[in-house]
């Protein structure tokens, strides 16, 4: 495959736009108050990425992801709380309710104006927040909803956490100065990714598991799921279907949940095992008498998580199921933003190899057309 055509299919597409990181002018937060986060899809998932990741548990206390639009009857508003609504398209079902849900709510009028992230256009949102004084933070027109994690989608979250945002940012950058340049790791990387899943789905391999072999990427599988499913599963020009199936895990949990269908099952399927393979921090394990394993005074929770990885992947290498090993040497923000930003770049290359546009989700729409039209709203 050249890595080269397909980049430069990716670069002239009108909604390449995500390859352009820029440092946002964000409004200072509170971390030590509620930041309550409206969003589905791509305006909520790289932000629960990243607040999973790396926020204490003090932020995770104080992060609220309000998404789906049921009731919420024990849910109330606290003096401070800080409100974010995100929306690309400004039109999002579910943000609506819970605005009006909110707006219903005693205190509402007491917060301080919503933070609004959206296309800073006539869009509904947009018109709405500058009516009521609202700061519009604003997604690129030529940004798709699912690759939003390096606007404001993905800073804030990390300005609210005291992080370092521009460390994410940067990690984006490198990798797309590399597959510009056309060499570098990370480029020598993606490609070697792209070409190993397409020769796979040539041999019938369309089903992908992320198993992220660290508690705190659990969130990190399920953006990328949305990023795999919407971006690869399409009818190709020539009238076929073609894609992948991506499949959420975080290891060992799934090792012990999953893993007998991986090895024993159909061969239609492949796994990505990550690792974080900086040393963790010092623990003395204490086994009781009669327990099983007492060689456990001798050892640390992360040597056995690491073991565990290594026996899982040489487990499913041996029953003949295809591996990618993904060791990040760190997890900080800088390597995370250079991993979201590569599989980014690797859904794109993928969708122009297999003859697809990665960019857009024509049945998501019709779903969204159907059910608007099931309420009436149509």
């Amino acid at each position: 495959m050249d890595i080269r055509t397909h980049w430069q299919a990716v670069k002239a597409h009108p909604m390449g736009g995500w390859r352009h990181v820029a440092d946002p002018v964000l409004p200072a937060l509170d971390s030590a108050k509620r930041l309550l986060w409206c969003g589905i899809g791509g305006s909520l998932l790289p932000s629960e990425t990243l607040v999973r990741a790396f926020g204490d548990d003090r932020a995770r206390q104080g992060w609220v992801p309000l998404a789906s639009p049921e009731p919420a009857p024990a849910f109330g508003l606290q003096s401070g709380d800080q409100l974010v609504f995100a929306s690309k398209s400004g039109k999002t079902l579910e943000l609506w309710t819970w605005i009006s849900r909110l707006r219903a709510l005693p205190g509402f009028s007491d917060l301080a104006a919503p933070i609004l992230i959206t296309q800073d256009d006539a869009n509904p949102l947009a018109t709405w927040g500058r009516m009521n004084g609202c700061r519009i933070l604003p997604i690129p027109v030529e940004v798709g909803g699912r690759f939003s994690a390096f606007t404001p989608i993905g800073t804030l979250p990390l300005a609210w956490m005291g992080r370092d945002a521009s460390a994410f940012l940067r990690g984006g950058r490198e990798v797309i100065t590399q597959l510009d340049a056309d060499q570098g790791p990370w480029r020598d990387r993606i490609a070697a990714t792209v070409a190993l899943l397409l020769e796979a789905h040539e041999q019938g391999v369309t089903e992908w598991v992320l198993m992220p072999y660290a508690m705190r990427l659990d969130n990190l599988s399920a953006w990328w799921v949305q990023l795999i499913a919407e971006s690869l599963g399409k009818v190709a020009k020539d009238g076929t279907r073609k894609g992948y199936t991506p499949i959420r895990a975080v290891g060992p949990v799934d090792q012990h949940s999953q893993l007998q269908r991986w090895m024993a099952g159909p061969r239609n399927l492949g796994v990505i095992l990550m690792t974080v393979d900086g040393p963790a921090a010092p623990e003395r394990l204490d086994p009781p008498p009669g327990s099983p394993y007492p060689g456990l005074a001798d050892l640390q929770g992360g040597e056995i998580l690491r073991a565990q990885a290594e026996g899982t992947a040489d487990a499913l290498a041996a029953a003949g199921v295809p591996v990618l090993r993904w060791p990040m040497p760190d997890l900080d923000e800088r390597e995370l933003g250079a991993f979201m930003m590569a599989w980014q770049a690797i859904v794109g290359l993928l969708g122009f190899a297999l003859d697809l546009d990665p960019f857009d989700q024509p049945e998501v729409e019709d779903g969204k057309k159907r059910t608007f039209k099931r309420l009436g709203l149509a």
